[in-house]
């Protein structure tokens, strides 16, 4: 889940200075260390003033109204009620946002944060709704990501020029490998990802993967999170398989899921294996090759890796091959609701298997806004073009 760590940036055990004391103070938990969930950390101000501000009714009054529905939690409320509403009018609430993170972990983080005075307490965010979305994802900068004692500060469109050392020394203080990662067009203008009918789609998922036997809630988060970072298009070919299960009335209508399972198979290779005119150690991988493209990216990526462990590539491949012919079965024979959901279940932790073999060779940061840029480049060089004239 994606959870909110609120502190009231005014209070005077900050001095002013709260940016660098509250990291510290959530670092030093060693809380974070202790975790091999895969998380990316959003860090700002909740910007609840500015919106009353410049909103039709800009009065306190108002003000106090969006504060009580910007800081409703979901599922996970460990505010400390009477601190929150006391800086709705008076103070600058600041905030650690963490997606993808356990609830064990947010519970450890919480308590271990309890005794500092600025400390508001934490709540779980849902990004399909308006005001978490607006306040918590679209007004933050996405700035880190942790997994375990791995540290990467992000940077965007090549602009690491001039990196902030004390961010840096405050993770390797507290234990951290520090690493830099460009996370390219993603929380850009060229995101288009960052609506409420893509976190809608994102919250069907999570929904239906996490009813599925041997799934649950944590699983599917961090399956979703890994997703997204793969590609944010892949949840439209999913989603479009769990709102075609969940109204499922008839053999076509599986037959249609079946197909969506299928489509993002391909998807899927198209995305970390593109077509290519040659062969792949005399296998052919062109575009109708996908099936192949599956096993050449398993292969290149697990002998790239560290400690490579070639016995998962029979062990993967076979598994997309199993996949891809389990789906077809389902268009082609008669298909079954149950075996649907195991098919898509088994589908989701075969995923999650590939996309560990590593995390990092998995993302392409700037692939999934590659249209954005395009037209974006295309419309600067038609404006060239005018003035030239």
């Amino acid at each position: 889940m994606n959870v909110a760590f609120l502190f009231n940036s005014d209070h005077p055990s900050l001095v002013g200075y709260y940016g660098p004391l509250v990291m510290e103070h959530i670092l030093e938990t060693g809380v974070l260390q202790n975790t091999d969930r895969q998380m990316r950390i959003s860090v700002g101000d909740i910007l609840t003033f500015m919106a009353a501000s410049t909103s039709e009714t800009p009065t306190y009054d108002y003000l106090q109204k969006l504060c009580e529905l910007v800081y409703q939690p979901v599922l996970f409320d460990r505010l400390d009620r009477a601190r929150v509403r006391g800086t709705f009018t008076t103070a600058t609430v600041y905030c650690w946002l963490f997606q993808n993170m356990t609830q064990s972990t947010a519970e450890s983080l919480h308590g271990q944060l309890t005794g500092c005075p600025a400390y508001l307490g934490a709540m779980d965010v849902d990004f399909s709704k308006p005001l978490h979305l607006s306040f918590f994802r679209n007004q933050l900068m996405e700035v880190y990501r942790l997994r375990g004692l791995g540290s990467k500060i992000f940077y965007q469109m090549g602009g690491n020029d001039d990196p902030d050392i004390v961010i840096t020394e405050c993770f390797e203080k507290n234990g951290f490998d520090v690493s830099y990662e460009d996370q390219g067009a993603r929380c850009t203008i060229f995101d288009k990802y960052d609506t409420i009918d893509h976190f809608v789609r994102v919250e069907a998922f999570k929904s239906y993967f996490s009813k599925l036997q041997g799934l649950d809630a944590d699983y599917t988060s961090n399956i979703a999170h890994s997703l997204e970072e793969l590609h944010p298009r892949l949840f439209d070919v999913l989603a479009a398989a769990v709102r075609t299960l969940s109204r499922a009335e008839t053999e076509e209508d599986l037959a249609q899921a079946a197909l969506s399972g299928r489509r993002f198979l391909e998807k899927t290779a198209d995305y970390l294996f593109p077509p290519q005119s040659g062969d792949w150690k005399g296998r052919k991988v062109g575009k109708a090759q996908y099936k192949n493209r599956l096993w050449a990216y398993i292969d290149k990526t697990l002998r790239a890796s560290h400690d490579p462990d070639l016995s998962a590539l029979n062990l993967l491949g076979k598994e997309a091959d199993r996949l891809v012919d389990l789906f077809n079965a389902g268009l082609h024979a008669e298909p079954n609701r149950q075996k649907l959901d195991l098919a898509f279940r088994d589908l989701v932790v075969w995923l999650t298997d590939l996309i560990n073999i590593d995390p990092t060779a998995a993302i392409d940061s700037y692939l999934a806004y590659e249209q954005e840029l395009s037209n974006f480049l295309t419309d600067v060089v038609s404006d060239d073009e005018v003035e030239d004239v």
